[in-house]
């Protein structure tokens, strides 16, 4: 039930009224779920980190940061994804994050390759162990030049 059937009762006008301004007002009192705005993180934040991403140049990677790249590869009917992140002054910047539906095995071999080489050294890379297959081939393809160490599951 929708917040008229308490107005009066459980819930006054003016506390209405002052509810209205809320993001989540449909959906917490009109029954709407929109799946625009969770509650996860507050609106407010979220305007503040993309603020702040405008402070930075995501094409321009700081030649003193800490960068990792994180990949969760396709399995089933899953996207494969693929992060790549630095840390600089206090900040994890976001260098490269996209997401690719039923892509090609080899050519996300590639496209993890072509983005060591464009980044540069990762002091970690991170992967999800559901695909074993890529993970062999991507230690195969990266041979000595990244240590076994510095590749997690």
């Amino acid at each position: 039930m929708d917040y008229t059937y308490g107005l009066d009762k459980i819930h006054t006008k003016e506390e209405i009224e002052k509810t209205r301004v809320s993001p989540s007002f449909e959906r917490e009192y009109n029954l709407k779920y929109l799946g625009g705005i969770g509650n996860v993180f507050h609106t407010k934040d979220i305007d503040a980190a993309i603020e702040k991403g405008k402070l930075y140049d995501p094409t321009i990677p700081s030649e003193y940061a800490k960068r990792c790249m994180g990949i969760d590869p396709a399995y089933g009917s899953s996207s494969f994804g693929i992060v790549v992140i630095q840390f600089v002054d206090g900040q994890v910047q976001i260098l490269y994050a996209e997401e690719f539906q039923q892509p090609d095995f080899n050519e996300m071999l590639s496209k993890v390759w072509d983005l060591l080489m464009e980044f540069g050294s990762m002091n970690k890379i991170h992967i999800d162990g559901a695909n074993p297959s890529f993970i062999k081939s991507l230690k195969i393809k990266l041979g000595c030049s990244i240590p076994p160490k510095y590749l997690e599951l």
